[in-house]
């Protein structure tokens, strides 16, 4: 599948704009009428679409060595080091009423997303989208990729809606540490994020 560049970069190379105002990284969960597997291909698909990259970390094989009953996937975007700016470069582009070029624009804060789905009954699985910033970068700006989470939970939700698929649908602030693929606990273990 060819991924159109999107117009903000994508991966390491992504960008933000400060006039987007502040955004929380917030997650997402779906009861869907599908399979796991097709759940997770679709939902990585639009994460992609806005510019995550997946991570070659083996975690679904991680999760199958553990007995897990969940399958998933991890994405990442953002760039540590070129998020961290100088007091300069904020007083230089900060307060500008204007969205500046790309080459400009301030780079995303490293962020995860977890991607993960289990079979909950025949024919119906659970699917969750969850995002997890990082201490490393700029912390002002930690939670700049929401709205690229946001718009492919929006796309998610729209095309289970529209297969007239989707039997529940909540919006998640935060996850519990319980061993699912997406919780804190398990990314930091099993993937090291911090």
């Amino acid at each position: 599948m060819t991924v159109p560049e999107h117009p903000q970069g994508r991966g390491r190379d992504a960008r933000t704009s400060r006039l987007r105002g502040v955004n929380f990284l917030r997650g997402a969960r779906w009861v869907v009428a599908s399979t796991p597997d097709r759940l997770v291909r679709i939902a990585t698909d639009f994460l992609v679409a806005e510019g995550f990259d997946v991570r070659d970390d083996g975690y679904a094989a991680s999760l199958v060595e553990r007995g897990s009953e969940w399958t998933a996937v991890s994405l990442e975007i953002g760039n540590e080091e070129r998020s961290r700016r100088g007091w300069w470069q904020g007083l230089v582009t900060d307060d500008l009423p204007f969205p500046l070029p790309r080459f400009l624009q301030p780079s995303i804060p490293p962020t995860l997303v977890v991607v993960s789905a289990r079979t909950v009954s025949r024919g119906v699985a659970e699917l969750v989208v969850f995002p997890h910033s990082s201490r490393r970068g700029d912390p002002a700006y930690a939670s700049a990729a929401a709205p690229r989470v946001s718009a492919a939970i929006e796309r998610i939700t729209a095309a289970a809606g529209a297969e007239a698929a989707m039997l529940s649908h909540e919006t998640m602030r935060s996850i519990p540490n319980d061993g699912a693929p997406a919780s804190q606990e398990m990314v930091r273990e099993v993937l090291g994020w911090r």
